[in-house]
């Protein structure tokens, strides 16, 4: 198959590609100038698509000189922190519709587009696929926005659409969760600050949410909403305590001296039947090794300082 990916430089996105290359596909990526790819050992392997990011008419012919048979839409304005709170993030709807429109002018027979468990908005239960959206963030709010847009313009086009809510998603790169944080804290036998921590998180490994993506697309019936999780939910303390452990079990941790968050989600785990039923895929990786990979990798970079 032939996959293009927005966003090959970003966290999800560059997890795509390796995993798409290592299933034998063929992969191009958008690149805008600004863009930095980071897709280490197999950059050689994939096809440069340049881009001005502009939709429209450009960015269809750009597409389609690698004549994709599908596309996989990760590129997302303004994913951190504070930015999901900026006027970038409404630039979102036009790009991601851009790219759909693009999509059914070139006949491709697939697109994927991530969401997230912030469409869901603070519900505190086990989330399937039926639940009502109800973000309560900008970022929520404009990612459910682009499903309902996308859902529409492909709707009678022929062109199959995958929808991925993606949960806690955690790896190498991850800039989004609080466990790159605690980790260079300790790192540096520091005290890092925290909630109470009595939340529940649902953590999946990137690449776990990479393979979903593949087997999705290769899996023709597939179609529609599919949540992305591991499907537990560890208590937050639990998990940071283990990490804590592996560093230095002498170590502090500052639980408490952060208020929650107003509205504060103190469950967010996903349902992911859907998913397993339809296309086969469960995720593979357990959190205490790729804890431990976040904790080898960040020793590395420290040490490379």
């Amino acid at each position: 198959m032939r996959i293009l990916v927005t966003g090959a430089s970003g966290f999800i996105g560059g997890a795509v590609v390796r995993a798409a290359v290592r299933s034998g596909h063929t992969v191009g990526v958008l690149v805008r100038p600004q863009s930095s790819l980071r897709l280490g050992d197999v950059a050689q392997d994939v096809q440069i698509v340049p881009t001005d990011g502009i939709p429209g008419t450009a960015l269809a012919r750009a597409l389609g000189r690698f004549a994709p048979h599908a596309i996989v839409h990760a590129g997302w304005f303004g994913v951190a922190g504070p930015d999901r709170l900026g006027a970038q993030v409404s630039e979102n709807v036009p790009w991601s519709l851009g790219i759909a429109d693009a999509a059914r002018e070139l006949g491709c027979s697939v697109l994927l587009g991530f969401g997230s468990q912030a469409e869901y908005g603070p519900q505190n239960r086990v989330l399937n696929e039926d639940a009502l959206p109800a973000p309560m963030t900008l970022y929520g709010a404009t990612k459910l926005a682009v499903y309902r847009a996308t859902d529409a313009v492909l709707e009678s086009s022929g062109v199959r659409f995958l929808w991925l809510r993606v949960f806690s998603s955690y790896g190498p790169g991850d800039h989004m969760t609080v466990l790159p944080y605690v980790i260079r804290a300790l790192l540096a036998g520091q005290r890092p600050a925290l909630t109470p921590c009595e939340q529940r998180w649902d953590f999946v490994h990137v690449d776990d949410v990479a393979e979903a993506a593949i087997a999705a697309l290769e899996t023709e019936s597939a179609r529609g909403v599919f949540n992305v999780g591991s499907g537990e939910a560890p208590v937050l303390r639990d998990v940071l305590e283990w990490l804590r452990d592996q560093i230095d079990p002498t170590l502090p941790l500052g639980f408490g001296e952060r208020p929650y968050a107003p509205r504060q989600i103190m469950l967010l785990q996903a349902d992911i039947g859907r998913i397993v039923a339809a296309v086969g895929w469960k995720p593979r990786r357990l959190l205490n090794g790729g804890l431990q990979e976040l904790i080898r990798l960040e020793r590395e970079r420290a040490v490379s300082l």
